[in-house]
């Protein structure tokens, strides 16, 4: 397997043990998620049932911020505590992308590893790459970016572009760059009560400290791929890759994997310019996996396009599959029921290309391309496949749909017993005999058990 990591600037060969040690940032919890949350979570998803496919046994880390400036003025504004708005702002995300058939996994919230944050800046300042300054209530707590040679190597920033991006100015730094590892408390910490004791007084961490605590105590370090979007590259991960590396002397990250952002109808979404889609908003118009389809149908490293139109033609899509994997599924119950022996079919799989799509820098793009390539061949060749191919492409395609989260909740057609043939044959017949009530009372028996008989070129099938 190839993958674009973003330290080297290159495609290189993804080395992996048996066991895959995963870290994706998660959400900053102040507001409904939206659709390139969403991206970030399903790329990163299918990413982690790939490796699973292939064998290994994925350790999935993606942590919750919990404390944060946007939390707090979120709590300030609807007058509730930032545990409250983090809360209910988690509870929410974890609904929204259940939805999207995104696994489950373990997500450990900052506020519940403050002691551990504590510890690793008080090690930070005992090895001179953090400092204190006075602060409101106490201490503020900076690390010190120019005691950290290689800072600037993951994001490819030169020191004069590194002084120009996202710099909070603060006459008490030693360094314009140098960043906050815990944070004094203010009033509006009282007011939210997002403050915590420390050796540095009442205060809280800062945002970039919580990634290299939680990654390295669940996961160890170094680990082997770190994930999250492009706009966390600088300075997040930047200065997640420092205090990382100053704390354990060593490259926390053997692989660094970054997804491009979704714009919608061309424009990057901002709160700004009002056109934020949030992930419920799609849900209520399209299934989850409609929008899971979407979210993989281009290069995760390209941006994506949100707009209804795209929406329209990514179901469309998706239904295509759909409906061949049921169509196979329809053929296999047919011959079952019936004892419809075939003539041995030359079966091609497509399996082996659709891996190879994948092992490509996880180009799920490429990798729909060759279902829906697979779906015309299966289409096309539905009614002369014997039982054993057809059985081989229903698991094969079923498997290709699982590695996307697709067909999640797929309910199998089912073999019938000797009564509903006889009552098939009888429908059959009067249709030949133009007798359209009594074929559509039998029609109306099977639906209302909840089976639907579909009349094909090559007789009746169904399905539920």
């Amino acid at each position: 397997m190839k993958v674009y990591d973003t330290m080297t600037k290159d495609y290189v060969e993804l080395k992996l043990g048996d066991v895959v040690k995963m870290y994706v940032c998660g959400i900053t919890a102040y507001d409904y998620s939206h659709i390139g949350h969403a991206r970030n979570a399903v790329f990163f998803d299918t990413v982690r049932r790939f490796l699973e496919f292939k064998g290994h046994k994925v350790i999935f880390v993606q942590n919750f911020t919990d404390i944060d400036d946007k939390i707090i003025k979120k709590a300030l504004e609807t007058k509730k505590t930032a545990k409250e708005v983090s809360e209910y702002f988690i509870a929410e995300y974890i609904r929204d992308i259940s939805a999207l058939n995104v696994k489950t996994t373990f997500a450990p919230k900052v506020t519940d590893h403050i002691d551990d944050i504590i510890k690793a800046v008080e090690l930070l300042i005992e090895k001179g790459f953090a400092y204190e300054v006075k602060g409101y209530y106490g201490y503020d707590v900076y690390f010190h970016v120019p005691a950290f040679e290689s800072y600037g190597k993951l994001s490819g920033y030169s020191l004069e572009e590194l002084n120009r991006h996202r710099i909070e100015p603060d006459e008490r730094k030693k360094d314009v760059k140098d960043f906050a590892l815990w944070k004094s408390a203010k009033e509006e910490d009282f007011k939210a009560k997002s403050y915590f004791e420390s050796p540095w007084g009442l205060g809280r961490p800062g945002w970039h400290i919580e990634c290299s605590v939680l990654s390295a105590k669940y996961l160890g370090v170094p680990f082997d791929i770190h994930g999250g979007g492009r706009d966390l590259i600088f300075p997040h991960h930047e200065n997640e890759r420092a205090q990382s590396y100053a704390l354990f002397s060593v490259e926390p990250v053997k692989y660094w994997i970054h997804n491009d952002f979704v714009t919608v109808n061309g424009e990057k979404m901002s709160k700004s310019l009002g056109n934020i889609v949030r992930i419920r908003d799609v849900l209520s118009r399209y299934s989850g996996e409609v929008l899971r389809y979407f979210l993989l149908s281009s290069h995760y490293r390209s941006p994506l396009n949100y707009s209804e139109e795209n929406l329209k033609a990514a179901k469309k899509a998706y239904d295509y599959l759909l409906n061949t994997l049921t169509a196979i599924d329809m053929e296999i119950s047919y011959l079952k029921t019936f004892g419809v022996d075939r003539e041995s079919f030359t079966y091609t799989s497509y399996l082996d290309k659709f891996i190879k799509a994948m092992e490509d820098d996880f180009n799920t793009a490429k990798a729909i391309a060759v279902m829906h390539e697979f779906a015309s061949y299966l289409n096309k060749n539905v009614y002369s496949m014997d039982l054993k191919s057809l059985e081989k492409a229903f698991k094969e395609f079923k498997t290709m749909g699982w590695i996307l989260g697709l067909f999640e909740n797929y309910k199998r057609v089912p073999v019938l017993p000797e009564q509903d043939v006889k009552k098939i044959v009888e429908r059959e017949n009067a249709r030949k005999n133009k007798m359209f009530d009594i074929a559509d009372k039998i029609r109306d028996e099977f639906k209302s058990r909840g089976i639907y008989l579909i009349d094909t070129p090559k007789g009746t099938r169904w399905r539920t």
